[in-house]
This record gives structure tokens, C-alpha cells and sequence, in this order.
């Protein structure tokens, strides 16, 4: 999604209102990205049935693949496509009052982020995403002031990275790391909301407190599952870490809110006759197993490891961480 083009403080930032951007836009250009699942294969409802899309590529077999039909496809690297692009446009400027989309833009911003904040309000458990992770970002702040500068955020996974860009909003100081805020938030790529199965945020500290910046990490638990033995690495380095592991027990979203009801679909699965459970199926391949302590991965560094389940216990692992 261009990330890097603009600052993420850059009012002309869409990160927080994806959907409306895709699915209003008149002209795409498209430079070396393909069109797959993360550009929703360039197919219409998520982009309007009339989008022109400009795509460029280095490899043929790319263009128009998929359901997007590129109005004007370049075969060529896009290290030598733009910079004649550029010379041809030199003299073009493009006035944002002039269309009706930056506003809408601007509009789906704002009640994007209303509705962020007042599903943050929500003390209703299990937590979600929107409760858990600002209270993490208060904490934070009360520790690291973010005008100071000390902590770097670092997202993955896809609900956990989509929703925490929306609540760690970046801060506009044009000095810091070259994109225009002092705290940065890097993720892999933006907004649903997911029940934490058994309402567990689980906090990593890694041994190690040297560097004069903190590294914050906000994961997943599938997402954390791919790289859960970093854990050593941070530790062998005496990295200063602290890790969020969002525990949905699965892939988007997890099979039940409690372990009952998690335990019933399992054994719905693994059991024999499990295709006369009737209206059962068990387990969704994409689930992951309840109540997974991922915070005693903590241990085989001499870290810490924390549980939490409330607001206000976030908090307070959050401090401790």
C-alpha cells in the first residue's frame, strides 16, 4: 500500500480509512506489487468496478493477472519507469480540493477513529483488540513520554498490526528516523475487531537493558508463532524487549470465547464418529489451542513473563514489564 511514500503523519495518509481509499479510487498505479489476497486480487466489492489501474512490473507474467485488467500495463523495473514517468508529469499538479475524494477521505479518517475510540471505552470482556492495546498505549506514554522518543514500536500480525497502527497514531516531529515522528510504529503492511479467546495479553521481556531505545512489539499469537524463538535471540544480544502476544487462539479470529466451548469443538475434531456430531465441525484449521502460555517462552532467556486478562491488569504488567 505504498508504505514509506508518504510519512504516516502525512495528512494524505490513508492508512486508517484502507477500505474507503481502495474502493473510491479512480486511477491505481500499481508499481512491483502483485495482485493478490493483501490487493484483494483487484476485484470489485473492495475496489469499484471502474478503478483504472496502471500497473508496473518487472515480470510479464504479472500483469492483469488475476481479476484486475490493467488499463495500461508497463513491462519494465520500476527504477526505470518512474523517473520517465516523473519527466513526463513534471509539469502536472494535482490540486486536492478539486475532487470530492480527499474529503471522503478525510471523513472515513475521522469516523474510523471515533468509533476506535469509543470501542476502547468498552470494558466488556473478553477484551478485544480495541480495549487491550490502549490501555497499553497509556501505560506507555506514562512511562515514555512519546515527545521523548525512546520507544519503537514494532506491529505484525494481521488484526493486531491493522488495529494498533489505528491506536498508536504517529506523532509529527519532521527530526525523528525520517518519517515525520519520534515513536515509530513499523508494521508488514488496516481495521476489524476480534474477542481475545480467553481475554489473555500475555507481556515478553527479554533480558538486557542497554540501548537507549526501547523496542515494543505487538504480535499476534499466530503471527508470534512464527517467530516465537526470537525470544532467545533478544536475549543472547541482552536486547531490551518487551513483547505483546494478542491471544485470539487462532488465525483472525479464534473457535470460542471460553475453554469449554473450545475444548467441545476439539473433541468434535479429534474424536472418532466426529461426522455425527451433527451441526459441529470442529476446529477450524486456522485455530490455534486455548489458553496457550506463551509468556513462559520468557523464561528460557531469564525474562519475564506476565498474563493478563483486564484493563487493568495490562496496565500493571505493563509497568512491571
Amino acid at each position: 500500500m505504498g508504505r514509506g511514500v508518504l510519512p504516516d503523519s502525512h495528512p494524505l495518509n490513508t492508512a486508517s480509512a484502507r477500505s474507503t481509499a481502495l474502493r473510491e479510487a479512480d486511477v491505481v498505479l500499481l508499481l512491483g506489487a502483485p495482485f493478490n489476497w493483501i490487493l484483494h486480487f483487484g476485484s470489485p466489492p473492495k475496489w469499484s468496478p471502474s478503478t483504472k489501474f496502471i500497473q508496473i512490473d518487472v515480470s510479464a507474467d504479472e500483469l492483469g493477472k488475476n481479476a484486475a485488467d490493467p488499463a495500461l500495463p508497463i513491462h519494465g523495473d520500476i527504477a526505470t519507469v518512474l523517473p520517465q514517468l516523473q519527466a513526463h508529469l513534471s509539469t502536472w499538479r494535482y490540486d486536492p480540493k478539486s475532487s470530492p475524494y480527499t474529503s471522503n477521505l478525510q471523513a472515513a479518517k475521522e469516523k474510523n477513529l471515533a468509533i476506535a475510540a469509543k470501542k476502547a471505552a468498552d470494558t466488556t470482556l473478553p477484551m478485544t483488540h480495541s480495549s487491550a492495546l490502549p490501555a497499553i498505549k497509556r501505560t506507555l506514554h506514562c512511562l515514555s513520554p512519546p515527545d521523548d522518543g525512546r520507544i519503537v514500536y514494532i506491529s505484525k500480525g494481521a488484526n493486531t498490526m491493522d488495529i494498533s497502527r489505528s491506536i498508536f497514531p504517529p506523532l509529527t516531529l519532521p527530526w525523528a528516523w525520517g518519517w515525520g515522528m519520534p515513536s515509530p510504529l513499523i508494521s508488514r503492511t488496516t481495521q476489524s475487531v476480534q474477542r481475545l479467546g480467553k481475554q489473555r495479553l500475555t507481556p515478553l521481556t527479554a533480558v538486557g537493558k542497554s540501548g537507549k531505545k526501547t523496542i515494543v512489539c505487538l504480535e499476534g499469537d499466530s503471527a508470534f508463532g512464527f517467530s516465537a524463538m526470537e525470544v532467545e535471540t533478544t536475549a543472547r544480544y541482552g536486547m531490551d524487549i518487551l513483547i505483546f502476544v494478542i491471544n485470539i487462539v487462532g488465525v483472525y479470529h479464534g473457535d470460542a470465547d471460553d475453554e469449554e466451548t473450545w475444548q467441545e469443538l476439539r473433541d468434535a475434531t479429534l474424536g472418532p464418529g466426529s461426522s455425527d456430531q451433527g451441526d459441529k465441525k470442529g476446529l477450524r484449521s486456522t485455530s490455534l489451542k486455548f489458553g496457550t502460555r506463551y509468556e513462559d517462552l520468557a523464561s528460557i532467556g531469564g525474562g519475564m513473563g506476565l498474563v493478563a486478562g483486564t484493563p487493568k491488569e495490562v496496565e500493571e504488567a505493563t509497568r512491571k514489564g
